[in-house]
């Protein structure tokens, strides 16, 4: 498998990099299903633009409903405490942190392609 090393270009180019996009949807499912969150599945043959739009309202009912769940998934995917307090000065908060969930998925596929 082919795999860049930055997700803009598997998100500029997603036909091309089909099987790396499917991967990292695959890795999203797999890290909400680990916090207990399995009742959320994202598809794997969406594109970039339904998967922010999609995960938005997701993320935000998360953090308002099920906080020790949000929480759990941000400790999995490796996004520290204090990125989280930078992100939140933003007034599209939310918008960044998802982009920065699924780019912290993207580099787990990354590396597993790199040191496979």
């Amino acid at each position: 498998m082919n795999c860049p090393s930055q997700l803009n270009e598997v998100i500029d180019q997603v036909d091309k990099y089909a099987e790396v996009w499917e991967q990292l949807i695959q890795q999203l499912n797999k890290d909400l299903a680990l916090v207990g969150l399995s009742d959320i599945e994202l598809q794997t043959k969406i594109t970039p633009e339904e998967l922010w739009m999609g995960l938005q309202p997701i993320f935000s009912e998360l953090m308002h409903q099920k906080t020790a769940s949000f929480i759990h998934l941000l400790y999995r995917i490796d996004i520290h405490e204090k990125e989280i307090q930078d992100l939140m000065r933003h007034d599209d908060f939310l918008e960044r942190l998802v982009y920065r969930v699924v780019e912290r998925s993207f580099q787990k596929i990354y590396w597993r392609s790199i040191y496979k």
